[in-house]
């Protein structure tokens, strides 16, 4: 029943009330009338005055926040005219995605008489992803719960949470560094071209058995052998966001492996693209593309595999340097690749199971 319907309802046992009091002339009836009079004068007032006019403001502690943190939210309700005695309440739905769960806040505002109010809750292990508040609900209710008077704020918040970052260590070799993965699960793919292309100067860190002692005993001093590979050596890192249904929590988390090799590398100074093998092959070229990387890692989502090793052959066609891929499992088309490219590869996945 609506709220004014309530109203009518309560004016007309008010007004039955009032005509029994007349008729009976008992004080138990005048008694009954004059109560129930107080209540409906309470009750007109409740639905006439201004108690929804109010201003909300919502305000969160950061707007870029990491998966898996506490989200503080804090809202701030302003009136020109203090609400009656009732249960003030402000209610919000959760955006889509931010929790596991459907569910909505309900805040309690105590003080009814001040003019200002700030009121906070707590949002318990945040997920990945661009998230919208794009409303709050003012609900107001009189101390009896008979009427119930609500208003819908619309106030936008854009809430950023972006993969957390996984330990992550490089591969151990000589020109990506490391001391080697720890934590997850690695296999590592290695065909070393075996031409030699010549010389140079020995760099600490080269390995014994690629110093030329001849060409080391003419020019007195060390130097260490060049090879064809060697000189068009880089390093990539490949992403697969492959996975199957129900598999979402392995996405995540090798979502937050790339991080942890994007920060890694950075740290360390080395030149790498990135290349994410979705229908199209995206290559980022990195510190340039930055931007564009951390919009990826906020909207990835899980790809079905399909045709991996052509889609990697034809936009790495000269791949032969350094590769760390990293893929949520070892999948049978993963594998593949690995033996149809030219180079050192380094896989990383972020469970320990091989998909087929």
């Amino acid at each position: 029943m609506k709220n004014w319907m309530k109203l009518f309802v309560v004016w007309a046992a008010a007004f039955g009330l009032y005509s029994f009091a007349r008729i009976e002339g008992s004080i138990v009836a005048s008694t009954l009338w004059w109560s129930f009079a107080v209540l409906t004068v309470y009750w007109t007032l409740f639905m006439i005055y201004p108690v929804t006019a109010a201003n909300v403001s919502r305000r969160v502690t950061t707007k870029r926040l990491v998966s898996g943190q506490v989200m503080d939210v804090e809202l701030k309700i302003e009136r020109k005219y203090p609400f009656l005695i009732g249960m003030v309440t402000l209610e919000e739905r959760m955006p889509q995605r931010l929790i596991d769960e459907d569910k909505t806040i309900i805040v309690p505002v105590d003080r009814f008489f001040r003019r200002a109010e700030v009121v906070e809750y707590k949002i318990d292990a945040i997920k990945r992803g661009i998230h919208v508040f794009d409303r709050t609900i003012l609900r107001v209710r009189d101390v009896f719960g008979l009427f119930d008077r609500r208003r819908t704020i619309r106030i936008e918040t854009v809430v950023e949470v972006s993969p957390a970052e996984l330990p992550f260590d490089l591969p151990r070799d000589e020109h990506v560094g490391g001391r080697g993965e720890q934590y997850r699960q690695t296999r590592t793919y290695t065909e070393v071209a075996n031409t030699t292309s010549g010389v140079r100067e020995y760099a600490a860190g080269d390995r014994i058995g690629r110093i030329d002692w001849k060409a080391s005993a003419r020019r007195g001093n060390l130097m260490t052998k060049t090879f064809d590979q060697e000189q068009e050596k880089k390093l990539s890192l490949v992403f697969v966001p492959s996975v199957s249904a129900g598999y979402e929590e392995a996405f995540e988390r090798s979502l937050s492996l790339l991080v942890g090799a994007i920060r890694q590398l950075e740290r360390k100074n080395l030149p790498f693209e990135l290349y994410v093998i979705e229908d199209q092959v995206r290559l980022f070229h990195l510190p340039d593309q930055s931007a564009e990387v951390g919009h990826y890692l906020l909207t990835a989502t899980p790809e079905a595999e399909g045709r991996l090793v052509e889609r990697v052959k034809q936009n790495l066609p000269q791949q032969t340097g350094d590769l760390i891929l990293i893929s949520p499992f070892e999948t049978t088309s993963i594998r593949e690749l690995m033996h149809e490219t030219q180079g050192s590869y380094h896989l990383y996945t972020a469970v320990s199971e091989v998909m087929t």
